[in-house]
């Protein structure tokens, strides 16, 4: 995705630019310091004339800014607390999730390159992976739909010290280049595997076994393959990787909406495979099941 601002291609993180844009006003502050809620920050935005024309600022996006939590912890916490209370993971690992994250966040901030390109990874989705890969040290991770791999980035310190790895996958050549610069730059390139290619023919053909699977992808709405469409792709693609997860594997969902018609193959593929977890309303929406 391309965000044209004056005439000039935005590069980096979308919450950077919104932070920006936003960063003067009363009700932005109001809102990061609690004293309004999520609706109110909602109205405000729409209200707001100034915004009116401003690149990236409309009715669908305001709802989803306004969805930002007002501190970046809470998915976290909601998410992995609730899988802690399921005896899932132990409050120990719990309660050392962040452990290294500031220092890792500023080594990728500083030197990751996002091209041309602009990313909706938000902060508490960065946080959000590193610490679930954190506590569940994943050796054989899976990305359908990785974009140009700021996503996956996270995920990669645990995967690396593990020797493990992780395949990417996405259609675009442009941004699997990208990925392919930045993970070999950040020396994760012996432990991925970018394929430019169909995240379903893929897992179709794996055999190798995944202990962390990343659904966020958006199937081309006019596949001759229904269930591949939009945001159903996400159901298919557990489908295809269903026999390649086991007890303990992890499943990571980007763009997570539990009550979308669109996401009832992925909701009952979840159940089938008895995963436990929990999902949190941000900008994107994220979930996160571990199987049972």
């Amino acid at each position: 995705m391309k965000l044209i601002v004056g005439g000039q291609a935005f590069s980096g993180q979308f919450v950077s630019y919104v932070d920006k844009v936003l960063a003067a006003k009363k009700y932005y502050k109001d809102y990061l310091n609690g004293a309004i809620d999520s609706a109110q920050f909602y109205e405000a935005m729409r209200s707001d004339a100034s915004l009116a024309g401003v690149p990236g600022f409309h009715e669908y996006n305001f709802r989803h800014i306004s969805l930002m939590p007002p501190d970046e912890k809470l998915p976290s916490e909601k998410i992995i607390g609730h899988l802690a209370k399921n005896n899932i993971i132990s409050e120990q690992d719990y309660d050392n999730m962040y452990a290294g994250f500031d220092e890792y966040r500023k080594y990728i901030r500083d030197n990751f390159d996002h091209g041309g390109f602009f990313t909706s990874i938000y902060p508490e989705d960065e946080r959000l992976l590193y610490a679930v890969s954190k506590i569940t040290q994943p050796k054989k991770i899976f990305v359908a739909g990785s974009y140009y791999g700021y996503f996956a980035i996270w995920a990669m310190k645990f995967v690396a010290e593990n020797g493990g790895a992780a395949v990417l996958s996405d259609v675009d050549p442009e941004v699997c280049e990208l990925a392919q610069k930045n993970f070999e730059n950040f020396g994760y390139g012996d432990n991925t595997n970018i394929c430019c290619g169909d995240a379903g023919k893929l897992l179709q053909s794996r055999t190798d076994p995944i202990d962390m699977l990343v659904l966020d992808a958006t199937g081309r709405h006019d596949d001759e393959r229904p269930e591949y469409r939009g945001k159903r792709i996400y159901g298919a693609f557990l489908r295809d990787a269903a026999r390649l997860l086991s007890k303990g594997s992890v499943i990571v969902v980007h763009n997570m909406e539990p009550e979308n018609p669109d996401m009832k193959m992925l909701v009952d593929g979840l159940k089938s495979l008895n995963a436990v977890g929990e999902s949190y309303e941000t900008y994107n929406g994220v979930g996160v099941y571990i199987l049972t």
